[in-house]
């Protein structure tokens, strides 16, 4: 038997919580991925540059991201005005990730990870080419503003956007 001082030193043992085994779950992003998709979704569901007070301000506000709500909602204004077609974006309490989701949050994983030429390759296709410019820099400085708040999207080096796709 442990005696209480040994107890004491250990830390709590958490489990992990498991994914619902779902293909494209939304419970199976890691909690940087969620974020993203979470502001992807509501910015989605306000469509205007959120303003003190909106749901997308308050979350950016509760993470400590307050100074990177103007370059994910003008990087986002980029995909309204600039895509080639409509993006397919749930509402946000849908648990499943759709195609068009999961490669708006791997882009914003090229961003943070500094891999610009498959980020630029990859808005070239989906977007205008002014849109994808704008676009790029802003997810670029988005991605950094979630690294330095210890959110992390992409994969290992070399891997990048793997796991969504």
């Amino acid at each position: 038997m442990a005696n209480a001082v040994d107890q004491e030193l250990e830390p709590p043992r958490r489990e992990a919580r498991p994914a619902c085994g779902r293909q494209g779950c939304v419970c199976a992003l890691p909690i940087g991925e969620r974020f993203v998709l979470w502001a992807l979704r509501q910015w989605q569901q306000d469509r205007a540059l959120p303003r003190e007070g909106s749901t997308l301000h308050g979350g950016f506000k509760m993470a400590g991201l307050l100074e990177a709500l103007p370059d994910f909602a003008l990087a986002m204004d980029a995909f309204l005005f600039g895509a080639r077609r409509a993006m397919d974006i749930q509402a946000p309490p849908c648990a499943t990730v759709t195609q068009d989701e999961a490669t708006v949050v791997a882009l914003c994983g090229l961003a943070q990870a500094d891999h610009d030429g498959p980020l630029a390759a990859s808005l070239d296709v989906l977007m205008t080419p002014a849109a994808s410019r704008a676009a790029a820099l802003r997810l670029k400085a988005f991605g950094a503003a979630l690294a330095s708040a210890g959110l992390q999207l992409s994969p290992a080096p070399g891997a990048a956007g793997a796991r969504l796709h």
